[in-house]
Order: structure tokens, then sequence, then C-alpha cells
């Protein structure tokens, strides 16, 4: 739930996205939010969990 509203908030703000990427911990792997990113027509695109690289992009476009 936490996830989706983040995210509800982000799209308010910066507009919804075609595809968003995130780690494959389990708040974005559930059904729920899987339905959620469906209904919305956003293709989620998953990294390698603990991949350096992978969590480097998704660090750098966040800022972290």
């Amino acid at each position: 739930i936490h996830v989706i509203r983040h995210l509800s908030s982000c799209f308010a703000t910066m507009g919804v996205p075609n595809e968003i990427k995130t780690d494959n911990g389990p708040a974005y792997m559930s059904a729920r939010v899987k339905r959620w990113l469906d209904s919305w027509g956003i293709k989620h695109v998953t990294g390698i969990s603990h991949s350096p690289t992978g969590q480097a992009i998704i660090e750098r476009a966040h800022g972290t």
C-alpha cells in the first residue's frame, strides 16, 4: 500500500510513465502492486537483486 501511495504522489507531480524499473523487493513484487501498475498501463521492469550496476542506476536516478 505504501508503494502505491508513493508512486501515486510521484505520478501526480511528474506524470505517468510508460515504464518503471524497481528492484525485486517484496513491496514491488506484490500482486496488488502488479494489478495497480497494469491498471495504469505501466510496464514494470525489475533489476537483478544485489546487482551493483542495476542498483547504482536506480540510486543515481533517485539521487541517493
